[in-house]
């Protein structure tokens, strides 16, 4: 039997999570702080990245792909190194949750 494919919802929650298992083990509290502030903001809008229709998955989707060996390459950086690997990946994911929390639910 085939699997089901994954919604955008799952990819939220599983980044979510991967920020928070990086997070328990960065040594740099600004970075930290944010990985959790993002993981939190994932959590509370992957019910909504179900209603975005497939371009909530296909952002998630991507991005997940791209952070694959996310946690290793922290583990692996310095302050500055670790800054500059994050930033483009919050860059990524914040307009994605700005898009989902002003997102208006039409019942038509």
């Amino acid at each position: 039997m085939a699997e089901d494919p994954k919604m955008g919802t799952q990819y939220a929650r599983e980044i979510a999570e991967l920020f928070r298992t990086t997070a328990a083990g960065c040594k740099y509290e600004g970075i930290k702080q944010k990985l959790l502030s993002v993981a939190d903001e994932l959590e509370l809008m992957a019910p909504k990245l179900y209603f975005k229709t497939q371009k909530g998955t296909e952002d998630m989707e991507k991005i997940s792909a791209e952070l694959v060996d996310f946690q290793q390459k922290m583990a692996a950086c310095d302050r500055g190194g670790a800054e500059s690997f994050c930033t483009p990946v919050f860059a990524k994911i914040e307009p994605i949750l700005t898009q989902v929390k002003t997102m208006k639910v039409r019942m038509t």
